[in-house]
């Protein structure tokens, strides 16, 4: 690779990377907006909906926009041709899909006794996932132009416009209806301007036809895809739909509060994921001992940025509830800690899978997510009727462990990663999380929330630090090994 595209590369990661990570912060502070503008019961009717809505979103875009992304960066002068193929085919899949998800609404509606208010909770979240597989279409065309400063923008508009009309709306005492009507306005900012800048900008104009072979052609190197995009979505959103059909909305706020504290934390490996997949994929081919670095360091890395956040929040989570959700949301602090619990395996499951994708065995990934989703949906239908909103976050907690402990073996099989390396320093930060929690457990009845957290920020570091559970020549050995070949 050389120097320019290595720049440019790096340079178009850096956009989109920088405005995921920017996006998903302003989202997070909006989400504490409006669950103490909701309430906990109107939050769970929110969440249901966008929840529910999600899964058939899987099915519009079926895996399409990475082959769009993939054909369209070998050959670009073939963007138009393609572009055209996978909007004639999402045509039929969007249809089908709106039609699958009003049927399976009003069936589960009907069986469960859903208010009409909530069916079209629904209907608006439909109208957005059509609009949002579209934008994603267009977005992928210039993901294979590796032009992601665009889509970095419209990313970063989107999640504006939906915190900024949101505020109004709720304001003015608009309840679940109006936070989905706010992200309908995100939602239509950007597929305008994602339509502008491939119909328009771009000057793009593809035949929106196609002949049987290639939709079926195109479908079938899809699915690999679509199969990983519906697990990984059906994990996200099976858990809030059955906890509304089993238990109601108050169960699925407070398990949304929960959960989207943690989903916040995510953008965090994601980070790490984007940087050091490339890197992976480039030493799978040519040097193994450095993969093998690669791949150890990461995890440690990311043990020393989970374990004191799963420490720190378990032991603040009740203060931390409460000052930012209200008391309405007192019932949210056990999940939430059931959460911090899994954090460290949600974390290092990035590095895991990442490895398997990079090394082409991204099938073995698939199938191991699959596995883990269908013990998450056998542990939801014992756990939820018994223990609600509590039992569905033990689920995830123990599938995410599963999860882990079905990659790992994958990965140690084709590097045999240095196992005692590894524990060594997982030791190493257990006892600077020891320490940091001791300062926190003394300090977060006698002190301000807001300065035992400062201090604990202050006082782990230099504890990894000092027992060299990390050591500054490696932080900066592992960025140049990145950056060289990312």
């Amino acid at each position: 690779m050389s120097d320019k595209g290595a720049g440019h590369l790096a340079k178009n990661t850096t956009y989109l990377t920088v405005a995921s990570i920017l996006q998903k912060l302003i989202s997070f502070g909006y989400f504490i907006y409006i669950a103490r503008m909701l309430g906990d019961i109107n939050l769970g009717k929110y969440a249901f909906a966008l929840s529910f809505a999600s899964i058939f979103v899987i099915f519009m875009d079926f895996g399409l926009g990475p082959i769009l992304t993939r054909e369209g960066a070998k050959e670009n002068k073939d963007i138009t041709k393609y572009l055209g193929y996978v909007l004639a085919i999402k045509s039929f899949l969007i249809v089908g899909s709106i039609l699958a998800m009003i049927i399976a609404i009003n069936w589960l509606g009907s069986a469960r006794d859903f208010a009409q208010y909530d069916i079209n909770l629904v209907y608006l979240a439909g109208v957005i996932i059509i609009l949002d597989t579209l934008t994603f279409s267009f977005y992928s065309v210039y993901r294979a132009l590796q032009k992601l400063k665009y889509e970095a923008i419209g990313i970063m508009c989107y999640q504006v416009i939906i915190a900024a009309v949101g505020v109004y709306i709720l304001s003015s005492g608009y309840q679940a209806m109006g936070a989905l009507l706010a992200i309908l306005a995100g939602s239509i900012f950007n597929f305008f301007y994602s339509l502008y800048l491939v119909f328009i900008k771009g000057k793009y104009k593809p035949k929106i036809k196609i002949d049987r072979k290639t939709a079926f052609n195109l479908l079938k190197i899809a699915a690999p895809f679509a199969l990983a995009g519906i697990f990984f979505k059906l994990n996200g959103s099976v858990d809030t739909v059955m906890l509304k059909s089993i238990a109601g909305d108050r169960f699925v706020g407070w398990y949304n509060v929960a959960f989207k504290m943690t989903m916040a934390l995510t953008v965090l490996p994601g980070a790490f994921a984007t940087a050091f997949f490339p890197a992976m994929s480039y030493y799978f081919k040519h040097d193994k001992t450095k993969l093998k670095t690669i791949f150890e360091k990461s995890i440690v890395y990311l043990t020393v940025i989970s374990l004191p956040i799963s420490v720190g929040v378990i032991l603040i989570a009740r203060p931390l509830i409460i000052t930012i959700y209200t008391d309405a949301f007192e019932a949210s602090i056990i999940a939430l800690q059931i959460f911090m619990a899994s954090l460290f395996f949600l974390f290092i499951n990035y590095p895991i899978g990442n490895f398997l994708n990079a090394v082409n065995r991204q099938t073995i990934n698939t199938i191991n997510m699959g596995a883990a989703l269908l013990l998450n949906i056998v542990l939801n239908i014992f756990l939820i009727p018994r223990l609600t909103y509590i039992g569905a976050a033990i689920s995830a907690l123990v599938s995410t462990v599963f999860l882990v402990c079905l990659g790992a073996p994958w990965v140690y099989k084709m590097i045999k990663f240095d196992f005692k390396f590894l524990f060594i320093r997982f030791i190493k930060v257990v006892l600077a999380c020891s320490v940091m929690g001791l300062i926190i457990y003394f300090l977060k009845d006698s002190v301000n929330l807001l300065l035992v957290i400062i201090i604990a920020a202050l006082a782990y570091p230099a504890l990894i630090l000092l027992i060299k559970a990390v050591t500054i020549d490696e932080i900066k050995a592992l960025k140049q090994s990145i950056l060289k070949k990312a």
